[in-house]
């Protein structure tokens, strides 16, 4: 009987630490969540309640967007209808990493029209700007005169 009861109580222990393990895990949606850089193609920003900003030649526009990590590719839908785009865009996602992600366009459906293929084919590739880090985004392209000495 004493030794059922260890073996209950390691059970519980064991199944109490996976629980807890498991919830510290972020989800993909959790880690999606901030400002992303791409070198040739739109900065996003994705916030939690769904809505996502795309800033591009100085133009920020507001949609909405949804991950839908069920699918085989994983797809990420950009609802950007309420902006001059006027469409929602269907992209094949692919994360790899915390701090990297790869976004394949695959269809556009414009707004009253049907959805079609998408005539980009490109990838764009995205890494996470830290906000504290003073070589991301922006700030690296600010650089404070100092100045030197001269002998």
């Amino acid at each position: 009987m004493k030794n059922w009861t260890h073996l209950n109580y390691s059970a519980v222990v064991l199944l109490s630490l996976v629980c807890l393990a498991s919830s510290c895990q972020k989800s993909e949606r959790d880690l999606l969540v901030g400002r992303w850089q791409n070198s040739s193609g739109p900065n996003m920003i994705f916030n939690k309640d769904g809505s996502v900003y795309s800033v591009h030649q100085g133009q920020r526009r507001k949609g909405a967007y949804y991950l839908d990590m069920e699918t085989k590719p994983k797809q990420m839908v950009l609802d950007m209808r309420k902006t001059e785009i006027n469409a929602v865009l269907f992209f094949d996602f692919n994360a790899f990493s915390e701090k990297h992600f790869e976004l394949t366009p695959t269809y556009v459906q414009r707004t009253g029209g049907r959805k079609r293929k998408s005539d980009l084919s490109r990838k764009l590739l995205f890494q996470k700007i830290d906000p504290n880090d003073p070589t991301m985004g922006i700030n690296r392209f600010s650089a404070e005169a100092t100045p030197t000495e001269t002998p």
